[in-house]
């Protein structure tokens, strides 16, 4: 599992942990967090304690971070972040 240099700084700027902490939380995230969309090829999402995670896979089928985001106060379900199939 890996974290990318953006979703590094984004964890510290939205969540407030420290560098040293990302791997552990990004851990505990994919072990605790509920599954909001399926796991696909790109990737998936995951949501914990309020935030939302973006993950993508590499080429060895290996986890890695792309972004957190920090949904509005109007969320209202995981339901909303699923991807629209047009």
């Amino acid at each position: 599992m890996k974290v990318s240099k953006h979703a590094s700084k984004r964890i510290k700027e939205r969540v407030g942990l420290p560098k040293r902490s990302h791997l552990r939380h990004i851990q505990t995230v994919l072990q605790c967090g509920e599954l909001v969309t399926n796991k696909t090829i790109e990737g998936f999402k995951i949501m914990h304690n309020g935030f939302l995670y973006i993950f993508a896979h590499l080429q060895n089928n290996e986890p890695i971070l792309v972004t957190t985001y920090n949904p509005n106060n109007d969320f209202t379900a995981p339901s909303d972040f699923e991807s629209k199939k047009k």
